[in-house]
């Protein structure tokens, strides 16, 4: 069985100079607390924030969808990729298929009825 809480094989998570703001919406979504403000500005006036404890990492990948400038990208060998693919299939494909059955229901206008 697969542990989805277990850390993954994080190999970088590279932040963009170009795109970070500086808003740090990554370091307040990351549960495991990896994210921290770096010491020095870059070129843009920015201490951008920077991965202290990769090894921590579970590859949730919540600072990626919270990074309103999409300036993070959590990279995984290739192997732990398919490991996370295998998770999604087994928990988040049966939620998606229950709702896109609900969202059937809901379009013919009768919600409270199954068919």
């Amino acid at each position: 069985m697969i542990d989805i809480a277990s850390p993954v094989k994080v190999r970088q998570i590279a932040v963009s100079d170009k795109l970070c703001k500086g808003c740090y919406l990554c370091i307040w979504a990351c549960p495991w607390d990896v994210f921290e403000i770096s010491k020095e500005r870059n070129w843009r006036g920015v201490k951008k924030p920077v991965a202290v404890r990769i090894e921590q990492c579970r590859a949730c990948r919540l600072c990626e969808w919270y990074c309103p400038d999409f300036a993070l990208q959590v990279i995984v060998s290739e192997e732990e990729e398919k490991r996370i693919k295998e998770v999604e299939e087994k928990y988040e494909k049966p939620w998606f298929d229950r709702l896109k059955k609900r969202d059937k229901i809901i379009s013919k206008g009768v919600w409270w009825l199954e068919d």
